[in-house]
């Protein structure tokens, strides 16, 4: 049942590109109160002129044909950006969403040492033994009385969604994967023009480490289940990924109708009433040419992965098909905000756990 009682909510990382879209997804939200936009070198400056600035640097760079301006919230106005140390200090917040970097994933720890909850996309402790790591549709139980919860990889995020029904059906062996990411992946830090216009730029080897996220995290959520191979490439596109999927199955899938019907099937927030569990976790699509990022990123207000392609007699694999996830909805803040709404659904309602005793991970 709903708890009608708002949660109020920070957001730490708020002015990065991933928080910025935090902010837009939690205006108006039914469940949750954004009280406080936490940032780092911009503090108490106006959040409307950080967001402004941002976005028109990430045009200026990439060029105004291929790069669009996210329009600021008008809700938002006259909000200004916080520090750390005055969320650290709020008895007022019951919940923190965070998108830092992983380089500043202590700030996480100093959180859950001051007893707030904490639904990060950061990469940090991602794939540490005893940290959850959450797709809301397929794990979602294991949120209950977490104080610490994650959220995957933009890819990853799209790719458990596809597998999860396929896994259930006709079980999984091997899986390869090769991606083709846009440029929002990188937030706002800003590609050499040279790397990635009228080019495909590999993430193979480089600091980014995508493809050793992506693998261990799908092995974490499924439990070392799954052989999988992962190459990823950077290319010239806004928002959305692009994902080429080829798997082998334990059981022999009939036809292309079968695959169709486990992807429309695979719901399983419906009766939850989660206000972001509205939308269809996955969409397929038959047209030719399709899915495509710039008309299949934003289903279902970014929620819904887009899934085309599919292909059974394939004289290697089982079946292939291709996706489109929203790197920035699903795959980061729509994914934690999702989750969050699973927390708040099957948790205890009311403010922040701040105590004298220290957070004490689950694992050794």
């Amino acid at each position: 049942m709903r708890k009608e009682k708002k949660r109020s909510v920070a957001i730490l990382g708020a002015t990065g590109m991933v928080g910025r879209r935090f902010a837009e997804l939690l205006i108006n939200h039914p469940w949750f109160e954004l009280v406080m936009l936490v940032g780092d070198k911009s503090v108490n400056e106006c959040y409307e002129s950080v967001w402004r600035r941002k976005e028109a640097q990430l045009q200026g760079h990439y060029g105004g044909d291929a790069w669009f301006v996210r329009p600021f919230p008008e809700a938002l106005k006259e909000v200004r950006v916080s520090s750390f140390e005055e969320l650290l200090n709020s008895t007022s917040v019951d919940l923190v969403f965070s998108s830092i970097q992983a380089s500043f994933g202590h700030l996480e720890s100093e959180l859950l040492k001051n007893g707030f909850t904490v639904i990060s996309n950061s990469p940090y402790r991602r794939l540490e033994e005893g940290v959850p790591l959450i797709v809301t549709e397929i794990n979602g139980n294991l949120i209950e009385d977490q104080q610490y919860i994650k959220n995957p990889n933009c890819v990853t995020s799209g790719l458990a969604l596809t597998l999860a029904p396929i896994a259930q059906r006709f079980g999984l062996k091997e899986v390869s994967v090769v991606t083709f990411q846009s440029l929002s992946g990188k937030g706002d830090a800003k590609y050499p023009r040279d790397l990635v216009v009228g080019n495909i730029y590999s993430l193979h080897g480089s600091e980014e480490r995508t493809e050793e996220f992506i693998v261990g995290e799908i092995q974490k959520l499924f439990r070392d289940q799954i052989a999988i191979s992962v190459s990823c490439n950077r290319v010239f596109v806004q928002e959305g990924h692009l994902v080429d999927v080829k798997l082998k199955t334990v059981e022999r899938i009939s036809g292309v109708d079968e695959v169709i019907g486990a992807f429309r099937e695979f719901d399983p927030l419906r009766h939850l009433g989660l206000p972001s569990g509205g939308h269809r976790p996955l969409l397929v699509t038959a047209e030719r040419g399709r899915p495509r990022p710039r008309q299949d990123a934003s289903h279902g207000n970014g929620f819904t992965v887009c899934v085309g392609g599919i292909y059974v007699e394939d004289r290697i694999y089982d079946l292939r098909y291709q996706f489109v996830v929203n790197n920035v909805v699903r795959g980061a803040a729509g994914g934690a905000i999702l989750n969050a709404e699973m927390y708040h659904l099957r948790s205890p309602s009311g403010k922040n756990n701040k105590s004298d005793e220290s957070y004490r991970p689950s694992y050794k």
